[in-house]
């Protein structure tokens, strides 16, 4: 006889947020132990592991707010009904456990005569057939009106993923999907699967797989991705098997696993929506970047502004203007302010930005401009670069590879002269081949009627193999270097800037406070700008802005002598700063070896799994429990973007501090040698 059924219901009303566990443990007739059956045979090796599963499922489904129903031990007639539940009452996820039958046609016949698209989920009774195919219940599955989720813990599992008919179906239209514990031809191992989804439904509970805030959802292959990762982390050999995704459309919004950091933010929201070909214009402006830079208090520069505006807003003239200086100088936040004031698709998403910067500076604010471009270029090759402009320009350069002269000579075709903004030349991937075989042709080239082919801007620090462009521009006084500015139009460009930012302070927002804070703003002020050595090794306006976050936990200034006196104790330099901020954090050891891991990052930026991996050969307190909470702590350096599977990639605000860091990644006396990159080290395991 089988074991007793046994049913832990769930609420009467199931609805759309239920789980159904189907359970296998004792079976009717088991075999030697480690044996699976041959075909024909009806006896199966009970499985003790389940005992202590179970509990474990339960409880991590409930993290997530499902209600659950597990059905343990069920016979062939239950496992009918509780299908036809899970159909009818809208469960959202069946989880099945138990050994997996698949059928030949006779016992004489090879494997090969079998029926490759079934797979039986074996009661514990050990009677298959009818009703408990799992393959049958997915394309049942897929004929409802919301998206059902099979998690399928069986011997061959993968055959329920790799269903010819359902594999033609588009992902936005497939509401069967399944992760399995297996290939369609292997084993299952005692569990193991289950026990790792078990880990990873905790750890979406816990920090959602670390998916981006804007994501409401963890997504598929996010999902799949952890999940074996964990697996193979756990020393298993098993290969999972899942619904595929088609990677050239935009990944599915399946409502399985609800992101527990996702915020409705109808800002982001917009500038997420943003369709081809103007979302890769988004991307490769770094619209956080460059939208975090005006939105935070971006003052000042009303001179360049003013002189940059117009020119770009022009459509009759071209030609080539350089924005230089060192590190921290603004020279992003100068090419972002234009920017994203004079694109008009980023107008549309986030009109708080130009309307920002047009109170302030109305003579400096562009026109929306649809031959506006903007690239930054951080870790980007000429490859990337190219695709970029040719849809943001929309451009038809010809059949064939795309080139950097097949685009110039499209440029020279279009009915007026276009305007590029390029930021970060120096952190281009390749640089000097950026600067040869795209900017300058760009530059050089001339249109028909005598014009140049484009109004080129760009922002780059200094470099003797930048000299060829920075020599053209500088033929034609269209360098603007951020080093050479006045004294006193840069003092008061940092007043009103530490203005902007104490008066949002909490020890000096206070009305009573208006004289200390206006006292404390102009004596940083000075003594970040009376020294144009230092501002020529970093720029004034980084160091403002870290010393400005190191008011938080300094003792506030209660007058205005003690304003004068702590304006005057601000660090002149980037490591001073820098050194000083982290000296205030109580785990600053750690929190630096979190931050110096990030300094190493490329492109877009670095997962929580690599600065967790990075961040030990630092500091051996950086561990995978506390990564999260020192990235936390260290959001202010930071700057986020989504990778394509939804979790956040971490990459450092400003070149200038990841070189710092990656420069002195224990501390500034630590006396280690450079590190070199973290790829040559013996990192933890």
């Amino acid at each position: 006889m089988p074991a007793a059924e046994r049913t832990h219901p769930v609420a009467e009303q199931a609805g759309a947020g239920a789980v159904m566990v189907l359970a296998a443990q004792r079976f009717a007739s088991p075999l030697p132990p480690d044996a699976e059956p041959e075909p024909g045979q009806q006896a199966w090796e009970d499985l003790p592991f389940v005992t202590a599963l179970l509990p474990r499922l339960h409880q991590a489904y409930r993290k997530l707010a499902y209600d659950v129903e597990i059905v343990e031990n069920p016979v062939r007639r239950t496992v009918l009904e509780k299908w036809d539940d899970a159909v009818t009452k809208g469960f959202r996820i069946v989880h099945v456990i138990s050994h997996g039958a698949t059928s030949l046609a006779d016992a004489v016949r090879s494997r090969s005569a079998e029926d490759s698209e079934q797979l039986c989920f074996v009661p514990s009774c050990g009677q298959t057939g009818n009703g408990t195919d799992v393959v049958q219940w997915v394309r049942t599955a897929h004929r409802r009106a919301e998206p059902m989720l099979f998690v399928v813990d069986l011997c061959r599992a993968g055959r329920a993923a790799r269903i010819a008919q359902l594999a033609q179906v588009p992902d936005d239209e497939l509401n069967a999907w399944v992760v399995a514990a297996t290939s369609p031809a292997e084993p299952a191992y005692d569990g193991t699967f289950s026990e790792i989804v078990g880990e990873v439904l905790e750890q979406i509970a816990a920090n959602g797989l670390d998916t981006d805030p804007s994501i409401e959802f963890v997504r598929w292959d996010r999902l799949v991705f952890v999940i074996q990762q964990r697996l193979t982390a756990a020393g298993s050999t098993q290969r999972i098997h899942a619904t595929k995704i088609d990677p050239s459309q935009p990944p599915p919004e399946l409502p399985f696993f609800r992101n527990p950091n996702w915020v409705s933010d109808e800002r982001r929201a917009r500038v997420q929506a943003i369709t081809p070909p103007v979302r890769p214009f988004v991307a490769d402006l770094g619209a956080d970047h460059f939208i975090d830079r005006v939105g935070d208090h971006f003052v000042g520069r009303r001179q360049q502004l003013g002189d940059l505006a117009p020119w770009l807003d022009d459509v009759t003239v071209g030609g080539l203007k350089v924005v230089t200086g060192a590190p921290g100088a603004g020279k992003s936040a100068l090419l972002g302010a234009l920017a994203c004031a004079g694109h008009p698709e980023i107008v549309a998403a986030v009109p708080d930005v130009r309307a920002c910067l047009a109170a302030q500076c109305p003579e400096g604010t562009p026109s929306a401009n649809d031959g506006l471009a903007a690239i930054h270029a951080r870790g980007r090759d000429l490859d990337a670069v190219l695709v970029s402009l040719a849809a943001q320009w929309r451009l038809d350069p010809g059949e064939g590879a795309l080139s950097a002269r097949a685009l110039v000579a499209a440029v020279l075709d279009l009915e007026t002269v276009p305007a590029l903004v390029f930021d970060a030349l120096d952190e281009a991937d390749d640089p000097v081949h950026l600067l040869r075989e795209l900017l300058l042709p760009l530059v050089r080239a001339v249109r028909a009627d005598g014009a140049p082919a484009c109004r080129l801007l760009v922002g780059t620090r200094r470099r003797p193999d930048f000299e060829p462009l920075l020599k053209q521009a500088g033929a034609a006084g269209a360098v603007v270097d951020l080093d050479d500015v006045p004294e006193a139009e840069l003092r008061a460009d940092l007043e009103q800037h530490l203005l902007r930012v104490l008066a949002d302070h909490t020890a000096y927002r206070e009305p009573a406070r208006r004289h200390v804070r206006a006292v404390l703003a102009r004596t940083v002020a000075r003594t970040l700008a009376e020294d144009p050595r230092r501002r020529r090794e970093w720029g004034p306006f980084l160091v403002a802005r870290i010393f400005s976050r190191s008011l938080v936990a300094l003792q506030p200034a209660t007058d205005a002598v003690s304003a004068a006196v702590l304006g005057a104790s601000a660090p002149r330099t980037l490591p001073d700063v820098l050194e000083l901020d982290l000296s205030l954090h109580p785990e600053k050891d750690a929190l630096r070896a979190a931050l110096a891991a990030v300094a190493w990052a490329k492109g877009q930026g670095f997962p929580t799994e690599a600065v967790a991996a990075i961040a030990p050969a630092f500091h051996r307190s950086v561990t995978e429990d506390n990564v999260r909470e020192l990235l936390a702590a260290g959001r202010f350096y930071l700057r986020t973007s989504v990778e394509a599977d939804g979790s956040v990639l971490y990459r450092l605000f400003h070149q200038g501090l990841a070189d710092y860091l990656k420069a002195t990644p224990w501390g500034k006396e630590s006396g280690h040698e450079d590190p070199g990159s973290p790829r040559d080290r013996e990192l933890p395991s």
